[in-house]
């Protein structure tokens, strides 16, 4: 139970039942004082109260003296709050917002049902025996015991009271979901009453949660920073950008990959630790006099072939235009080919370091008319090339122009964008793409576009590289690369690399590290240690000890005399820092006495929170309120979660969260097959990720109901996935809020080409993978496994080449094995059917060539049932369906974002907690912002 007071206008809390009732028993309140619980929509004035005690029932009884005489009120505010008893006055309730208050938030986190003494396990012998055993035999141990055993599962060896075994915890756990989901027993079977499920489930739950408290399931040991973490952090504290790619990847638990039970180290790791740590030194911290800078312009159209060089002091790179058109200073690119790449290349640059590449450009997009015309000239030429070999058939396709043209005329491929162009670098002989953009510029007046990338003294190169795709299609795959075909082209002036760029010297990470001091001449021994003091505790994220503080000293005594500057000998303790546990680890120490939770310092709250919503270390504000420890205070805490949100370091909150949560990362893995859906282009991949990534951020940005995800009548487009959708007036590759026209079969994540495409096969829909994704990522229910041998659709079924998907799914639904998972999964999927795999809308599901719709192909059937009997037909229908389970919503979301924040997977004691921020978004217009204001505040992050 956590209640809330008010004194002088100030805010404190939560407190227990029991620092409550000390409290008042103190008698100290003053006529101002007032006290609020989240389960009551008001406040209630301490002086008038004299005791509370636990509810008795669903509801709560007041009582208060009115004239002299005691009337009881009974409010409906839920189990779990209190009763108040008053012997004075009457009470007034105010309609408030629910959601955490300021004040000193230790004494609620530690007195909210924490014991004094150890934390220990009993098991309910008695309860099991009484309540357990005569409901498993007369309902359960027929099918799930000696004699049949279904799904390898017996009640009677299987579940003992051992809840601290973890694999009986778990089978307890699947217990509970059959019976919460009506799974259990089956529908042939007598019916348990509803009381009699309730004791069962809550008597598991209970002793779930008490095995829970002793195990410290809910504790994170050691949490390794991920290698995302790991950039982000080496970013902040050193000023270098080092590429972290050579990490192996983090594996995922829980469905995100910060999950401290997954982030193992392996030797492989301390080796990369210390390597990198070696290379980030070298690259911020620099000796000597500023290198010399170089600024190269190449001209594309001076050349077309490698036999073409210029000279470059004594280089002499390869410098040509491709076989491309040439209008005087330009080269102009018209469609991607091997031969049609300008480029330079064999040169070495003389500094490693960041260079600038800036690319002089300008588009030109032809109109619908051009198309036609372009087309046009195309066939005519065709059909008299034919004429020559065979005039039949000239004959034949000159009564078909007027057909072919009206594809030219009609499809929406042709309503082209700004041409696109891709800037890639090689070194070494690795080629890695730079940039990809729009080049929005006209011919008449070209931009210079700039891009920053790392150089190495190896031998290198620069190409640009056409990148607009048009579809390759029956009808225009023979004429579209020809230059007569009328398509965005690029006009070429120039590329130049300029570099190395710095923005002073020395540059920013070495004054970060090594600044200005006195000491640096005076006392070169004093001011090493100066430096790594500094560095220690940004890197720790706390305060450090002079102990080790002499450790790392050590370190820099050994090698003083054997290195050349002071530079080359500092870097070793601080090697020694950067391959620290205390920087790789996000270290706590364990819990309290007797194994209670403790209260995380102020030092490791800032560390929370800037891992939760930026993915990196705090920031100098943190680590100054956490130096005066005020990250415990509510109000402080609040403000700086606001403060953080408005910084653009919260979009590593979208990437890393949301990109897991609704499965992002998995865009292009299995990506639509290009001759099934041809639409479907690298350009509208890349668009598509960040369309998901946009649309949350904005949801979070506005403060908008988190519900706009399930639907919206907006979207976050730029003009590609536009073009896609079939929205009009969307130019542009940036990102904006835009209205959906009536009509649009868009809004909610689920109608997403990102979504829509991980859900499906490449080569066709799935409805199975979409219902999967629905039940897991928006209702927060897990379907389980498919049974085992379930298998496939037989191929030798009749006419199965020619069936759809819905009546592959129908047959697949006649094993009894299958239709248990596939009756709650189809539905959600078949809602979804009239979206191909690649996210593009259809009202028919094509049997023709290549996946071609002919006339007589079915009409999709996007109606179902879902498992409440609640009848869908389509999208819109689906959509409202699973607004109105809002609370699964909600409580999917809410426990996602909550295991994400504390880096470990959620157990059934975090249950009240999930609840809790579900009632929190509930009383404040359902924002993620009040979700993350009660996760912020909340007993699962401040504590260990």
């Amino acid at each position: 139970m956590q209640i809330y007071i008010q004194r002088n206008g100030e805010d404190f809390g939560p407190y227990s039942l029991e620092e409550m009732n000390r409290y008042l028993a103190e008698g100290s309140m003053s006529p101002r004082d007032r006290a609020w619980h989240e389960g009551i929509e008001g406040w209630i004035p301490l002086a008038e109260v004299e005791g509370i005690v636990p509810p008795d029932g669903d509801g709560m009884e007041v009582a208060s003296a009115s004239r002299g005489k005691k009337k009881w009120k009974k409010l409906s505010v839920g189990a779990g709050v209190c009763l108040l008893v008053a012997t004075v006055g009457t009470f007034a309730f105010l309609k408030l917002g629910g959601g955490h208050r300021g004040g000193d938030l230790r004494a609620g986190l530690l007195g909210d049902g924490s014991s004094s003494g150890n934390v220990s396990f009993d098991a309910d012998e008695s309860g099991f025996t009484g309540t357990i055993q005569p409901f498993l035999k007369t309902h359960c141990v027929r099918c799930h015991g000696p004699e049949k055993d279904k799904a390898s599962f017996r009640v009677d060896r299987d579940l003992s009271t051992d809840f601290l075994d973890a694999a009986t915890k778990e089978k307890w756990g699947e217990v509970v979901d059959v019976l919460n989901s009506h799974e259990m027993p089956p529908e042939e079977e007598p019916q348990p009453k509803t009381d009699e499920v309730a004791k069962v489930v809550d008597w598991i739950t209970r002793q779930m949660v008490s095995a829970e408290l002793v195990r410290r399931d809910g504790a994170i040991v050691l949490r390794r920073m991920n290698r995302t973490e790991y950039r982000n952090t080496i970013r902040d504290l050193t000023g270098v950008d080092y590429d972290v790619s050579a990490f192996p990847q983090d594996p995922a638990a829980g469905g995100f990959d910060n999950n401290s039970a997954a982030l193992t180290i392996s030797p492989l790791h301390l080796e990369l630790f210390i390597e990198m740590a070696q290379g980030i030194l070298d690259r911020a911290l620099v000796e000597g006099p500023q290198p010399e800078k170089i600024k190269w312009r190449f001209q594309p159209e001076e050349g077309d072939s490698d036999s073409h060089r210029i000279q470059l002091g004594k280089q002499r790179p390869i410098v040509h235009g491709g076989k491309n058109r040439k209008e005087g200073d330009f080269t102009v690119m018209h469609h991607d080919s091997w031969n049609l790449v300008p480029d330079a290349r064999d040169f070495r640059v003389f500094t490693e370091g960041e260079y600038v590449i800036r690319v002089r450009v300008g588009g030109r997009v032809p109109d619908r008319a051009e198309v036609v015309a372009g087309a046009r000239k195309s066939l005519e030429a065709r059909i008299v090339e034919r004429a020559k070999k065979d005039p039949r058939d000239a004959e034949r396709r000159r009564k078909s122009l007027s057909t072919d043209l009206k594809h030219f005329e009609n499809d929406r491929i042709y309503d082209y964008g700004p041409p696109r162009l891709q800037l890639l670098v090689n070194l070494g002989g690795q080629p890695a793409t730079v940039a990809e953009w729009d080049v929005d510029a006209p011919k008449s007046e070209p931009k210079v576009y700039e891009f920053r990338t790392r150089f190495t003294t190896e031998k290198a190169g620069i190409k640009v590289r056409y990148a607009y795709s048009i579809p390759s299609v029956l009808e225009n795959f023979w004429c579209q690369t020809g230059d007569d075909f009328a398509r965005p082209e690029a006009w070429l002036d120039w590329f130049e690399l300029e570099g190395p760029v710095y923005e002073s010297w020395p540059p920013p990470s070495h004054r970060t590290i090594l600044p200005d001091s006195t000491l640096a001449n005076s006392d070169e021994r004093a001011y090493a240690r100066d430096v790594l003091a500094t560095f220690m505790r940004r890197a720790y994220r706390r305060a450090v000890t002079a102990g080790e503080i002499d450790t790392k000293m050590k370190l820099y005594d050994a090698v003083r005399n054997d290195k050349p500057t002071f530079v080359e000998a500092i870097k070793i303790p601080l090697i020694g820092v950067l391959a620290s546990p205390d920087f790789l680890y996000l270290a706590e120490p364990g819990p309290g006495s007797g194994g209670n939770p403790r209260v995380l310092t102020s030092h490791e709250v800032a560390t929370r929170l800037s891992y939760f919503l930026w993915s990196t270390m705090p920031d100098e504000k943190l680590f100054e309120l956490a130096d005066a420890d005020k990250l415990l205070d509510g109000g402080v805490v609040l403000a700086q979660v606001d403060r953080m949100l408005e910084d653009g370091r919260s979009a590593a909150l979208t990437e890393n969260f949301a990109g897991q949560w609704l499965g992002l990362r998995e865009v292009g893995a299995n990506p639509p097959a290009s001759d099934l859906y041809p639409k479907y282009d690298r350009h509208l991949e890349t668009s598509a990720v960040a369309e998901s990534e946009n649309f949350f951020a904005e949801i979070l940005r506005h403060d908008l109901s988190a519900l706009n995800l399930i639907k919206s009548d907006f979207a976050v487009l730029n003009e590609r996935l536009a073009r896609f959708y079939n929205v009009p007036g969307v130019r542009g590759d940036a990102f904006r809020r835009v209205s959906l026209p009536a009509g649009s079969k868009r809004g909610g994540v689920m109608t997403q080409a990102s979504i829509l495409s991980i859900t499906s096969n490449g080569t066709r829909t799935s409805p199975v993978k979409r219902g999967v994704w629905l039940l897991k990522n928006i209702l927060g229910t897990d379907p389980g496994l498919p049974v085992a041998n379930a298998g496939d659709l037989s191929p030798k079924v009749p006419g199965i080449d020619k069936a759809t998907v819905r009546k592959r799914l129908e047959i697949h639904r006649e094993l009894p094995q299958c239709a248990r998972c596939h009756d709650k999964i189809d539905p959600l999927g078949f809602a979804l059917e009239n979206f191909n795999a690649a996210g593009e809308w259809r009202e028919r599901e094509g049997f023709g060539w290549k996946g071609r719709v002919q006339d007589n192909d079915p009409k999709i059937n996007a109606a179902s049932q879902l498992p409440d009997g609640t009848q869908i037909e389509g999208i819109e229908d689906l959509q409202d369906a699973l607004v109105k389970k809002e609370d699964l919503f909600l409580k999917c979301i809410a426990g996602k974002m909550l295991s994400y924040a504390v880096g470990r997977e959620l157990g059934v004691a975090d249950a009240p907690f999930v609840s809790e921020a579900v009632g929190a978004m509930k009383n404040n217009g359902y924002t993620l912002r009040s979700l993350i204001h009660y996760i912020a505040t909340s007993k699962p992050f401040l504590t260990k």
